[in-house]
């Protein structure tokens, strides 16, 4: 019978029977290796116990974006921190979830992306870091966001969006990849929801002295403008060497401006202006951006030089005295019934100022049964109201006075003046930066807004919409070499300028536009002093 394997082995150990107390290099090695482990161990929790910031740092994914720089080696600042009760079996097949659970609203407030997104997608959107992703190093913006953050929704829109709850008669545009490619057509310019009711030509304001054609006659000087309005409206339309006799020449940074200048002697002046009109001064001098959109066009700052609001002169009869009383400037924004009252008083001035031969009479004393005087007061009254009718009638009459600029309603007493909608945000779902487009002439994106030759016709009708459509802007915010046909059916190569989403459009949306999309919810509600902001509290 042949020797078993196992007797060869045993008898290796035949008269070593403490062989196990003596390990060999393969066993002291294992105890060597399990003996490192345990010093690694202890040595990384000392660590991690008093020096908590230089450990932090090293276990991140790379530095943070430069907002957030000061909490390079503090996770907690926003980083959800975790429980005991968090742990469990499956544990750690859960980590990569959990590290996407952050607080940003301790510093960052603000409205939800879509009022209108499913339960899925708002529940998407709440998660922060599903769109917006730090540690990319310190020059990565967390706000710039790449087109695939925007069309893993809009791609299909449908399956993110309720359309029960999308604004009346605004579809929504269900596929969207490419502002080069199908982004649809700007729907803030379709006038027909809120058509234009403001009768106003570029082409005649832009005219050298504002004539219906070039050179024409009539043309506005500095002396007639000072004139209408008085020296100082005059020296604003005055260029350096020019004198009195001198055309004006508008051009549309005379009427278009970015910014109001808070604490300039430009914006005390316009203040002076407005409270002489007593208008409210938000009408004309609201805080925002410079560059993000163009302060309002304003009757008393860009339209009354040349066409002063102003009653017309009056002629009082009284016995055999005649008076004229002189024209005196009424008030902007009132309807016809609402400007009489300002009428009235005005006339009632006059009469006062100009010695109105009433006062001068005074009723004598009469009888029981003599039938009561006239008083000089009811005489006035009387003649200031058919004054103010007159003048009324006159100021709105078709073609004249207010009605001159402005679509009517209505005729005789029942007129009033069609409200003018607001338009100083064109693109109301989408920002965009003259500043930066200064580079290039404003008729190259707002047609038949250069002077030209326009008959008086066609002059005092409402002007069509002047800005172009989103093909005009492809034509640079596009792929080099994209073909691009522009409205009047030429054709350009795109610019290769950027056109990512981001670019144009915010992805959280509020109802204050004109001082940022949502500025008053973006406010945290319980801001930190500097210690506790920088230590991430």
């Amino acid at each position: 019978m042949p020797r078993s394997p196992s007797r060869d082995l045993s008898d290796r150990y035949i008269g070593k029977r403490g062989y196990f107390r003596t390990p060999d290099g393969i066993r002291r090695g294992k105890y060597f290796l399990a003996a490192l482990a345990f010093v690694a161990v202890c040595v990384w929790i000392g660590v991690d116990i008093f020096t908590p910031a230089r450990v932090a740092y090293g276990h991140t994914h790379g530095p943070l974006a430069n907002p957030h720089a000061a909490f390079d080696d503090n996770c907690a600042a926003c980083h959800v921190s975790h429980s005991v009760k968090d742990l469990g079996p499956v544990a750690i097949l859960n980590a990569r979830d959990r590290w996407h659970d952050f607080s940003c609203e301790k510093c960052h407030s603000g409205p939800t992306h879509h009022a209108s997104a499913t339960v899925e997608a708002q529940a998407f959107h709440n998660r922060c870091s599903n769109c917006h992703h730090d540690h990319l190093g310190r020059n990565s913006s967390l706000v710039r966001l790449a087109d695939k953050d925007c069309t893993q929704c809009h791609a299909n829109l449908g399956q993110w969006h309720d359309a029960a709850k999308s604004q009346a008669g605004k579809p929504y545009q269900n596929a969207i990849t490419s502002f080069a490619t199908n982004h649809p057509a700007f729907r803030s310019l379709d006038m027909q929801a809120k058509p234009r009711t403001l009768k106003f030509s570029h082409a005649v304001h832009l005219n050298s002295g504002q004539t219906y054609s070039p050179g024409g006659k009539e043309a506005m000087t500095l002396a007639r403008i000072r004139d209408l309005s008085g020296p100082d409206t005059a020296e604003r339309y005055r260029k350096p060497g020019q004198a009195d006799d001198a055309i004006v020449t508008l051009d549309c940074a005379s009427c278009h401006k970015l910014d109001s200048g808070t604490g300039t002697a430009e914006f005390n002046r316009l203040k002076t202006a407005l409270d002489k009109f007593a208008e409210p001064t938000k009408s004309l001098l609201p805080p925002r951006q410079a560059g993000a959109y163009f302060l309002p066009i304003n009757f008393e700052e860009h339209c009354r030089a040349c066409h002063p609001l102003t009653a017309p002169t009056g002629a009082s009869t009284f016995g055999d005295k005649k008076l004229v009383l002189p024209g005196f400037s009424v008030a902007h924004r009132k309807q016809p019934a609402d400007l009489l009252g300002d009428l009235t008083a005005g006339y009632l001035k006059g009469m006062s100022a100009e010695k109105h031969p009433a006062l001068a009479e005074r009723p004598e004393p009469g009888g029981k049964l003599d039938t009561p005087p006239t008083t000089n007061a009811r005489t006035l009254g009387a003649e200031a109201d058919r004054l103010a009718l007159a003048a009324q009638r006159q100021l709105f009459s078709a073609d004249a006075g207010c009605a001159k600029c402005h679509t009517t309603t209505g005729e005789g007493t029942k007129i009033s003046i069609t409200p003018v909608p607001d338009r100083t945000v064109w693109l109301t779902h989408a920002k965009f930066n003259h500043a930066s487009h200064r580079g290039v002439t404003c008729a190259s994106c707002h047609p038949g807004t250069a002077g030209a030759t326009i008959s008086p016709v066609d002059a005092n009708k409402p002007e069509p919409v002047q800005i172009l459509d989103v093909d005009s802007c492809r034509a640079c915010h596009s792929p080099a070499g994209t073909k691009v046909t522009l409205p009047d059916g030429s054709q350009v190569s795109g610019g290769g300028i950027r056109h990512s989403c981001t670019d144009c459009h915010n992805y959280h949306h509020g109802d204050v536009p004109l001082q940022g999309r949502g500025s008053e919810l973006r406010f945290p509600k319980n801001p930190r002093d500097l210690a506790d902001w920088l230590k991430g509290k």
